[in-house]
């Protein structure tokens, strides 16, 4: 009912002749996890009831859907906070951060092979395990990714070079990655979240850090919706309706999970329904339930960035610079 009502408010607000949806293009980095709530709200109709029929074009990469965004390719991005972060770096300042989609998960896994001839076992502590990585292929998305960053962070804060004493390997998204971890191209990987379910299923690979244990990063804004200051003051009302429907999807994501899993599976085509299921499981506490972004998850991202970037790239960025939530707080504020 409140759905109709909602649809009936909007098609009342509408001139003579605005029937026609406003259709908008979303450039993503790929389908996964990270950006659950968009998919849940396609699913539910949320972005129709908003009078916009949504595009989701995929770049295979956070990098490429920020490129994308710049370059006129869509006037929304899925990505991670990372990729705006970036921009701001590079002067790229009509970049902002409109939603929360994601919180960090440790995906990081190791070839069970691999492990048991290093000796590596999760008794152990975290820095003897990375001692006994020295030369592994470590596989990630694509260089300057958050994959990658993790994979430095690992090595940096427990003793190791990243660059002298680890391969790192970039094998883009969720398939190519799970194909090339089964071809034994890497001995581990930062993965996208989802693969490295399928790898630990299959009995290939197993955990190389438990939860907990990169608590500096563990559940910080990671995945967010993108747009650019430019577009959401010529199209205010645009942003509102996309805020509304990310709302929606992720208080439905609170109350209703079943349901949202049921929406969020179609995207999800590389897994089969008991990964699909065991992973939705192990993600879920780490998908938002509002879409609001901290300031204390930002400082989080920065120290993160710091700890793994050279000097000459990292820089600090304000948080009022990038982030503007003013949108989906007040859709939070509407709906509930």
């Amino acid at each position: 009912m409140r759905r109709l009502l909602l649809a009936l408010l909007l098609l009342a607000a509408l001139p003579a002749g605005a029937a026609e949806p406003t259709k908008i293009t979303f450039v993503q980095s790929s389908f996964g996890f990270n950006f659950v709530p968009l998919a849940v709200a396609r699913a539910e109709g949320y972005f129709a009831d908003e009078g916009l029929l949504v595009d989701v074009v995929l770049t295979g990469g956070g990098p490429k859907a920020m490129t994308a965004l710049l370059g006129g390719g869509g006037q929304f991005s899925a990505s991670v906070l990372l990729d705006g972060i970036m921009a701001h770096r590079k002067d790229l300042d009509d970049v902002r951060v409109l939603a929360k989609l994601s919180g960090f998960f440790n995906s990081l896994v190791i070839r069970k092979t691999v492990a048991k001839e290093r000796g590596i076992t999760l008794e152990m502590s975290l820095k003897d395990r990375v001692a006994r990585m020295k030369g592994l292929r470590m596989a990630i998305t694509t260089p300057g990714a958050s994959s990658d960053l993790v994979i430095r962070y690992l090595a940096i804060t427990n003793g190791l070079s990243p660059d002298r004493d680890l391969q790192i390997v970039p094998l883009g998204g969720i398939a190519t990655s799970i194909a090339g971890f089964r071809a034994e191209q890497v001995d581990g990987c930062a993965c996208i979240p989802g693969a490295e379910i399928v790898l630990k299923r299959e009995g290939i690979a197993m955990d190389l850090a438990r939860p907990g244990e990169m608590a500096d990063m563990e559940n910080i804004t990671y995945g967010v919706l993108y747009g650019l200051a430019s577009y959401n003051k010529a199209h205010p009302e645009v942003v509102r309706g996309v805020a509304r429907a990310v709302a929606r999807a992720e208080i439905l994501i609170g109350k209703d999970p079943n349901r949202a899993a049921r929406d969020a599976r179609p995207s999800m085509k590389e897994l089969d329904d008991e990964t699909f299921a065991e992973a939705w499981r192990s993600y879920l506490p780490y998908i938002p339930t509002d879409p609001d972004i901290p300031e204390s998850d930002f400082v989080r991202e920065l120290a993160f960035e710091k700890t793994v970037l050279p000097a000459n790239v990292y820089k600090p960025v304000p948080y009022n610079a990038l982030v503007d939530a003013s949108f989906v707080r007040a859709a939070m504020k509407e709906l509930r």
